[in-house]
């Protein structure tokens, strides 16, 4: 099968939509199939590449007012030999300059738009109108849609679209990057933790993160931890570092903040932690919670893209207000031997979503996009 991938960016920028197309495409890979990616260009990477065995093809972007449209886009889908189309995100160029012509392809064709972003943190009229109103319409251009959960599965049929072309696929990730076992980050030998416990939290500091809710729910155990914060700060927004610190230093909660760190060193902080926290606002899926489920940390998290999905083998626990949160993170530090079970139920269900499990759900798909 010849697979095209398309994403509004790709290696080396790295993202939530990025990882997801590369791990995608090293599965389709691995299963004999062809996979091309198309995308944007990116500074000092040549228009066409070969990269882990994946074609990339990168088209250069414009600014017309103020909008970035692609040139070439219709012209490469048209030239490009494939099977099936898989479509990556919604409110974005890539998504929004195929939504309106994509019946004129005539391969297969798929979407995963990976939840709705702005419907969440934007409900503004126009994002009313075009989640609500204009986007089952044009999806109807495509013969399935691959949900990354079941809330976003329940949301886009209340949108409208046919629940029958409704696929929950779920989010794939590397697993065997987080064994359980190994050698902790130190994080007290560096001087970044003086309470007894360790509350996680990885991903940066964006909007939709919320980690000054972390801040609100965890402050009553100023005593018993300190909150780990890895990721990129967004100076200047309202939930940037400078305002969490501000938040916490009123508190009384000691936050630790690390920055982006290598991609190798995340293994041994998560297993550094005792419990992984989230205060996400949203999510499209929360790749960190598998994560540090995989890595045998149970996680406490608002209800909010695949939390609620990942509580059911045990391994972590959903709330729904800065005191349950308490409450949750409490009794997990509270019980070694309850918080020791939890982790190996979250490694159990960490399992099931390893890539070479999970790329069987999208492979089903495609087939039966092929049929129809």
């Amino acid at each position: 099968m010849r697979v095209l991938l398309i994403n509004h960016r790709f290696f080396p920028a790295e993202g939530g939509t990025e990882r997801w197309t590369l791990g995608l495409g090293r599965a389709l890979r691995g299963r004999g199939h062809s996979v091309s990616v198309l995308t944007q260009e990116e500074p000092g990477r040549p228009s066409e590449e070969e990269i882990e065995g994946l074609q990339v093809i990168r088209l250069p972007l414009r600014r017309v007012g103020g909008f970035r449209v692609p040139r070439g886009y219709w012209r490469r889908l048209r030239g490009l030999e494939y099977d099936v189309l898989h479509l990556s995100g919604n409110r974005i160029w890539c998504a929004d300059f195929l939504f309106p012509v994509a019946r004129i392809f005539p391969r297969a064709r798929v979407v995963t738009p990976h939840d709705f972003y702005q419907w969440a943190m934007d409900p503004s009229p126009l994002n009313r109108w075009y989640f609500a109103r204009y986007l089952p319409r044009v999806l109807r251009g495509f013969q399935a849609y691959l949900a990354l959960t079941r809330a976003e599965a329940e949301r886009v049929v209340g949108f409208g679209y046919p629940r029958e072309r409704v696929h929950v696929v779920g989010e794939g990730f590397e697993i065997d990057r987080f064994p359980p076992q190994g050698e902790p980050f130190d994080l007290r030998g560096r001087g970044l933790v003086n309470r007894p416990h360790v509350a996680l939290y990885v991903g940066g500091l964006w909007p939709n993160k919320r980690v000054d809710r972390l801040v609100e729910a965890l402050a009553p155990l100023r005593d018993e931890l300190s909150l780990v914060v890895v990721g990129q700060d967004r100076p200047g927004g309202p939930h940037d570092r400078k305002s969490v610190e501000s938040r916490a230093r009123e508190r009384g909660l000691e936050v630790a903040f690390t920055g982006a760190v290598p991609n190798e060193q995340l293994p041994g902080l998560y297993r550094a932690a005792d419990v992984y926290v989230q205060g996400s606002q949203y999510e499209g899926f929360g790749i960190s919670l598998l994560e540090a489920m995989a890595s045998g940390v149970p996680f406490v998290a608002y209800d909010t893209g695949a939390a609620r999905e990942l509580t059911q083998g045990g391994g972590g626990v959903v709330a729904s207000s800065p005191e349950e949160f308490a409450a949750a993170v409490r009794a997990w530090l509270s019980d070694p031997d309850r918080r020791a079970g939890a982790a190996r139920a979250a490694r159990a269900t960490a399992e099931e979503y390893r890539w070479e499990r999970v790329v069987d759900r999208y492979l089903s798909v495609y087939e039966e996009a092929l049929r129809r």
